[in-house]
């Protein structure tokens, strides 16, 4: 087991703060690619203009295909994400998330399997991954009513 010191939190917050930029990076460059592809540009031309290849836009445009919820703004996930990645106050974030209307998570339709998440899925793994504390998680699902 890892002793936390105040040096070693640092570098744990370092961590999880690149990865959530990474996250954060990756939605707005699925947007971009949307964006591209909406404009009717080929596969091709869109890795020209955003500096990428052309096997990952199109396994972007698959991804957000399968997924097209991925491009909604203002997702809670987003919200912690950005907030967590950029020092965002986290009085402005908790705002946000108790204002917000949350959906709960559904079994998939067949002939598919497992479970679609909700939005308030979204929070409780943000409470998982360490990009919320106990505190804030409580307090955004009291004002949500979430027991």
């Amino acid at each position: 087991m890892i002793v936390m010191d105040n040096d070693i939190a640092a570098l744990h917050r370092g961590a999880l703060q690149r990865q959530a930029r990474q996250r954060v990076d990756l939605l707005d460059e699925l947007r971009a690619v949307h964006n591209a592809s909406a404009r009717g540009m080929n596969q091709r031309d869109i890795a020209d203009v955003l500096v990428t290849s052309q096997a990952k836009v199109h396994r972007m445009l698959k991804a957000i295909e399968r997924r097209p919820d991925v491009l909604s703004a203002n997702q809670p996930e987003e919200l912690i994400l950005r907030a967590f990645a950029y020092d965002t106050p986290r009085e402005v974030l908790l705002e946000k998330l108790k204002s917000m209307d949350y959906t709960d998570g559904e079994d998939a339709p067949y002939p598919h399997e497992g479970r679609i998440p909700g939005t308030w899925d979204q929070v409780v793994g943000a409470f998982a991954q360490e990009l919320m504390d106990e505190s804030e998680f409580n307090e955004v699902r009291a004002a949500v009513g979430r027991g």
